[in-house]
């Protein structure tokens, strides 16, 4: 099954972003590739590129969604939500 993850930004006060900076990762379970996925609540932070800005945030979901691509093989869509936080971030790591 392959995999593409899927960052959306999503300010406190607003639905996520679709024309925002987002983050494709693709990995493939038959070529062993390790992603390590974050779950709700925790912090994330999403470095920028040269076409949109970064992004850091609390996650507030996870999809997953599975279908099938015109190859007839699975993939597994994930889609995660991370929320504008007023947490201080310099109290999260010493």
């Amino acid at each position: 099954m392959k995999y593409a993850i899927n960052y959306q930004y999503k300010s406190k006060r607003s639905r996520p972003r679709n024309d925002g900076p987002i983050m494709w990762i693709e990995a493939d379970d038959i070529d062993g590739d390790l992603v390590v996925l974050p779950n709700v609540g925790d912090f994330v932070s999403i470095p920028g590129d040269d076409v949109g800005e970064g992004y850091a945030g609390k996650v507030r979901s996870r999809l997953f969604r599975h279908v099938r691509d015109t190859t007839d093989e699975m993939l597994c869509e994930v889609n995660i939500v991370v929320e504008e936080t007023d947490d201080d971030w310099d109290l999260l790591i010493n």
